[in-house]
């Protein structure tokens, strides 16, 4: 069974670029969500093209935005004990323009500088 989640998250390593057996590029990450003692980790497989691109942006401690299919694995470890684990499969990955990842703010224009455009509107030859 698997559940529709969307979350924010803090990648705990880089993203890795991986091919399926079909050919498919696909990228691997271990999110962190959540802070000390209620911590959780995903591991998250996105096939999105645009966050393919972007993995090299994609490097320990970037919060990410991941919309996709969470689902529980159990399974048994070496020792014999039963462990677990969420992953998902993602359908969107971004980076959140929050943050260290917001986009620069444009300067504004000073105010010498707009007043000499303004006035090279009325600076024709021609006088009526």
């Amino acid at each position: 069974m698997s559940v529709e989640a969307a979350f924010f998250g803090v990648l705990g390593r880089d993203g890795e670029v991986k091919t399926s057996k079909s050919g498919k590029t696909y990228i691997r990450l271990n999110v962190r969500i959540g802070d000390g003692e209620d911590v959780q980790w995903v591991n998250v497989t996105s096939f999105d093209p645009q966050a393919i691109a972007l993995v090299d942006k994609l490097v320990k401690g970037a919060r990410v935005y991941v919309e996709g299919s969470l689902k529980l694995d159990k399974w048994q470890a070496q020792d014999g004990t039963e462990r677990q684990s969420l992953s998902c499969m993602a359908r969107l990955t971004r980076l959140p323009t929050i943050g260290r990842n917001r986009p620069r703010r444009q300067e504004a224009p000073d105010e010498a500088a707009l007043l000499a455009t303004r006035n090279e509107f009325h600076s024709d030859e021609i006088g009526f």
